[in-house]
């Protein structure tokens, strides 16, 4: 019997991924096709049984936050039995990021316990693996630029802030790559 099961299913104008366990989400992906969407829940997908009834609670709270509550995403539970200590502290330390602001990668690096850790606080980011509930997309260079985005490339990120900042919902999303 498995431990995980998960979910796939559109929302805005993506595909949205859900992996999880009794303990809470372990994977949350947002990307433009159901495939990718599967292909970013790795690697526990191949110890995973599909269960399109997991998770109502999360597809509820994404169901608000995509039509512009920005706090819908504050109450899902994350299970992360096996994140390094630093990457949970880093991804702490920017789910308190206000909804339509940002944060430096130095900024996260301090909060996170480590000053001289904003590299490190960058690959955490690109190792987010909840993107949306822990918003990557708030995290900027020093200078303010966006720099990348896993959950669809910068064009994706912008969008969320803009989303954030007014309350709208998300306006349609033009695809592209890159990490947090």
């Amino acid at each position: 019997m498995s431990f995980y099961s998960y979910n796939v299913f559109p929302m805005g104008d993506g595909w949205i991924g859900l992996l999880g366990s009794r303990k809470g989400l372990r994977r949350l992906s947002f990307q433009p096709t159901p495939g990718e969407a599967l292909e970013h829940l790795e690697p526990e997908l191949a110890d995973a049984v599909e269960d399109p009834a997991s998770f109502p609670d999360a597809r509820s709270c994404l169901e608000r936050y995509f039509k512009g509550d920005v706090q819908a995403l504050d109450s899902i539970n994350l299970d992360m039995t096996d994140v390094p200590d630093f990457y949970r502290a880093a991804w702490t330390a920017c789910r308190e990021i206000p909804p339509g602001e940002t944060r430096s990668y130095t900024w996260l690096a301090e909060a996170a316990g480590n000053p001289r850790a904003a590299r490190a606080a960058g690959q955490a980011m690109a190792k987010n693996r909840y993107a949306l509930i822990i918003p990557c997309h708030r995290v900027i260079a020093s200078n303010g630029d966006l720099r990348g985005y896993g959950a669809g490339g910068l064009g994706v990120k912008a969008r969320l802030l803009r989303m954030e900042q007014t309350g709208k919902g998300l306006p349609p999303v033009r695809w592209e790559g890159g990490g947090c």
